[in-house]
């Protein structure tokens, strides 16, 4: 059995570091959970390691349940020697305890990061290019990946400013974290697929432009979805390109079960004309069946459980 692999129906009974746990507080599900993520807890000292950083976070001002969340999150916590003067920089950029356990939740590994090698140079880069502390603020809480290494940030600054995205473009930051979250080839396989349904150079910039996320995904998901909107749903090419962020929402759960109600409706005469595709996929899962289904569900009922079924990713067929 790997040496990493938690058993996610009993605890190991005979470790010191789950007692310690339980000891405090922490529930079975909580353990496991911790045990889950980071198996080297198991063998982790109690009276040199355990005890003292979480006497360190108590005496830095987290509550018992803080404690536990930041635990959750961030494991290494309680194995980094210098985990203080990191929650301190933090804590400090942030602004509030609140706020440094949401960018915890977001990367499990801020916290390990190098703040000499990587967090400080990569701070001090941002704010000489006119990124304000409020938007750094902002990418530590929505995209902290973006901190993992220099000279990838400096690297997806060059990139993202010879697309010409402005500084103050509120897809800058997004754009960094698409440019980065990627290898080159990956990011080059996306443009080239866009190109081979009829995207032009041009067209490939100025998409990126409106909705980076899009270089994110895989060849065949952008492949899938592109040829589901043109050969199924008739989309114009035009269209897309206009609206590429249309590429974002899901194939399964969003775009083809409300493609499949939508042309039921209108085989049935009860649609009106002049509905716009890209807010009918827009609208969430409460506003569209509230808008298109709901009127319809004691007369089509297996229109109704169809889309249900789609959008929890279960098997489904409209008739």
């Amino acid at each position: 059995m790997a040496k990493d692999h938690i058993c996610e129906k009993k605890l190991p009974s005979s470790s010191p570091s789950i007692e310690f746990f339980k000891q405090r507080g922490w529930s079975d599900a909580q353990v496991m959970k911790l045990t889950k993520r980071a198996p080297m807890l198991l063998n982790a000292n109690v009276e040199t390691a355990l005890k003292p950083r979480l006497r360190c976070l108590q005496d830095m001002v987290f509550s018992d349940t803080e404690i536990v969340q930041l635990v959750s999150s961030c494991p290494s916590v309680l194995l980094l020697r210098d985990i203080e003067p990191k929650i301190n920089f933090w804590r400090s950029l942030l602004g509030s305890n609140e706020r440094l356990l949401k960018a915890c939740k977001k990367n499990m590994f801020i916290l390990s990061f190098s703040l000499a090698r990587n967090i400080e140079p990569s701070i001090s880069l941002l704010r000489e290019h006119g990124i304000s502390d409020k938007r750094i603020v902002h990418m530590v809480l929505t995209v902290p990946g973006c901190f993992g290494g220099i000279d990838k940030l400096k690297e997806g600054i060059k990139y993202i400013e010879e697309l010409g995205i402005p500084r103050d473009s509120g897809v800058y930051t997004y754009a960094l974290h698409a440019v980065m979250s990627t290898n080159k080839s990956s990011f080059d396989a996306v443009s080239a697929t866009l190109m081979s349904f009829g995207f032009s150079q041009p067209d490939i910039v100025a998409a990126f432009r409106k909705c980076p996320y899009v270089w994110t995904l895989s060849k065949k998901t952008i492949c899938d979805k592109m040829t589901f909107l043109m050969k199924e749903a008739g989309f114009e090419l035009t269209y897309i390109i206009c609206h590429s962020g249309i590429l974002t929402f899901s194939l399964e759960k969003r775009m083809r079960p409300r493609y499949e109600v939508m042309n039921f409706l209108k085989q049935k005469k009860l649609l009106d004309e002049g509905h716009n595709p890209l807010s009918v996929i827009r609208l969430s899962d409460e506003k569209f069946i509230k808008k298109y289904l709901f009127q319809h569900k004691e007369k089509f009922t297996s229109l109704y459980d169809s889309y249900l079924a789609a959008v929890q990713g279960k098997p489904h067929v409209v008739t």
